[in-house]
């Protein structure tokens, strides 16, 4: 009975080393030491088999090194399990086979010893081989899901390069826009200075420039003071004018502090001009005056975006006193800039798509569709905000709502 007893005790806590970890390595080491300890095994060691490489690796070894030469590479066609001698006769090799691994243990013991643990480790082998299977299912799912991951950054970076591009098809598509505002924005000062010269030009022709007098000298001096002020306030308007464009187009690196006041104020600095000709009229409501930290030039496209295409529908729909409301507003999350056009709105089966690439109902008019999915793009992804479009009281309603610090 006392032998009996403790076989079962040498068995529970063997049985208890099993499962000890999902890692295959780390539970195998841990029972091979609690097995070794409580049946005086000498050494021992897994095999591992490579079901690709169909060969043997060594998993872990638990003994002296010097017993390491005993334990020869496995061969597949070994019965399972087996108890053999080396040639000397002085020591026993318990082989015990899991799926295509081997576990071997080193004896110097009796025979009969040696199959009183065999016979135990019968007992429990069916939990050893559940708990080896647990492990490599595991180690399976961890090597998915790495590959799951790493794939996902792949396709990430792949659509970020893609936004990119995308992006840069969005700015090109727009260059042609923008010749036709750079030429609505220079028409008028480029008129006043032809003015200037040709009232200049003709004082000269006419021999107007009467210096007999000091009073009329000094009024000549005055109006062409005056001439001259005139061209250099129109000239600052046109440079003024180049650098809006030139930055608008330049890729923004940094995040700036600006208020929406501002980032509508230098929009309309490049379209409001050809707002203006075409008889729109635009009102700007501003409730907030809080900055938030955004890039810039990215939002002036979004804005820039919808008010062109605010612009483009009522042109099309030949809208009767054209308007365009703008609204700067905020709440306790968001700062909220709205834009409403008085063209009739976008109609209800198109709503869901609008944001969509390529999706476009001015195809007959060289749409390219890359506007609003980019204005989202920038708007969401970039700077950490939202974009929705929906129809209000009189036409499209476009809401954008950024955050005091905009990050993605």
């Amino acid at each position: 009975m006392r032998h009996l007893n403790e076989q079962l005790f040498i068995a529970f806590e063997c049985i208890s080393a099993i499962g000890s970890s999902l890692d295959l390595k780390i539970m195998v080491e841990q029972f091979q030491k609690v097995f070794a300890r409580k049946t005086g095994a000498l050494a021992s060691i897994y095999w591992y088999y490579d079901e690709r490489q169909h060969t043997y690796t060594q998993l872990s070894f638990q003994g002296k090194k010097a017993f390491l030469p005993l334990f020869k590479t496995p061969k597949t066609c070994i019965p399972c399990p087996i108890l053999s001698l080396d040639e000397t006769k002085t020591k026993n090799l318990l082989h015990v086979k899991i799926d295509e691994d081997w576990m071997v243990f080193l004896f110097h013991a009796p025979y009969t010893e040696i199959e009183l643990i065999k016979n135990m480790l019968e007992s429990f082998k069916e939990k050893l081989e559940n708990a080896v299977h647990g492990c490599k299912n595991h180690s399976e799912l961890i090597g998915i899901n790495q590959k799951l991951e790493r794939l996902i950054q792949e396709e990430v970076a792949k659509n970020r390069e893609k936004d990119q591009h995308i992006l840069q098809q969005s700015r090109l598509a727009q260059m042609g826009e923008m010749i036709s505002m750079i030429a609505h924005q220079w028409r008028q000062p480029l008129s006043s200075i032809s003015t200037v010269a040709a009232s200049l030009k003709l004082k000269l022709s006419l021999n107007r420039f009467d210096y007999t007098t000091k009073e009329q000298e000094e009024a000549n001096k005055l109006f062409l003071q005056e001439s001259m002020n005139k061209i250099e306030s129109y000239v600052r308007f046109l440079t003024h004018t180049i650098d809006d464009f030139r930055n608008f187009f330049k890729p923004n690196k940094q995040k700036e502090s600006i208020t929406l006041s501002q980032l509508v104020n230098r929009t309309l600095g490049i379209i409001g001009k050809a707002l203006e000709v075409n008889g729109i009229t635009l009102h700007v409501q501003t409730n907030t005056t809080h900055e938030v930290l955004t890039y810039a030039n990215e939002m002036m496209q979004v804005i820039l975006n919808i008010l062109k295409n605010a612009e483009d529908i009522i042109k099309e729909r030949e809208v009767k006193n054209p308007q365009i409301h703008i609204t700067l507003s905020s709440d306790k999350t968001w700062q909220i800039i709205t834009i409403e056009d008085n063209a009739g709105g976008i109609k209800e089966e198109i709503l869901p798509h609008i944001f969509a690439p390529y999706f476009s109902t001015k195809t007959d008019k060289n749409g390219t569709g890359l506007g609003l999915y980019m204005s989202k793009t920038i708007v969401e992804e970039h700077c950490g905000g939202q974009i929705m479009a929906s129809n209000g009281a009189y036409g499209a309603l476009f809401t954008i709502k950024l955050k005091e610090d905009a990050t993605p």
